[in-house]
Formats: structure tokens, sequence, C-alpha cells
């Protein structure tokens, strides 16, 4: 599935900012064509990827994983990281 998230003003949305943001999150960083692609526990994979505007994320979840929660808080401040809202003033701005 793939989510598209708003990006506040002021942010540089380039791939090399999005994978000096990541490093904090996952070991292993590849990039494939114009998209980052790594994991993180609860994540078989996670892509990455821009139009400068907006970021575009794809996730493959691990169903084995024990704990979805530390998953979900993880992926949530790696999106608030690199888009600079927090999962409410996403959910604010998406449903609009």
């Amino acid at each position: 599935m793939v989510r598209a998230y708003p990006v506040k003003k002021g942010i540089k949305m380039e791939n090399d900012y999005i994978e000096s943001i990541l490093k904090d999150f996952a070991k292993e960083i590849n990039r494939e064509n114009d998209r980052i692609v790594s994991s993180f526990p609860g994540l078989n994979r996670i892509e990455i990827w821009t139009d400068g505007k907006k970021l575009f994320v794809s996730t493959e979840t691990d169903t084995d994983y024990k704990n979805p929660q530390e998953t979900l808080k993880k992926y949530n401040d790696l999106v608030e990281k690199l888009t600079g809202y927090n999962a409410k003033e996403r959910k604010k701005l998406m449903s609009k």
C-alpha cells in the first residue's frame, strides 16, 4: 500500500535528506532507481520516494513480528521527522 504525505514548507524533500533521517531508524539503506529502500523490525520492506513536494511511502509488514505497537510508533516517528507533521496533524490534513 502506498501512502502520500504532505510536507511542511521549508523542508527540502530530496533523497539525501530522506537517507540522513532514515539512518536513525534502519541499519541498511539502499537506493533502487529514485527510491530509498530499507527495513526495520516489523517492516520487511519500506520504500520511500518524493516528487519534491510530497513524501510517498510503501511498506510490507512482517506478520510474524510480535510488537506491532513498537513498529507503528517507529514508523510515525520516521514520517514525522521527514514531513514535519505529527500523526495527529497528518490525519487532520488528510481529512480535508
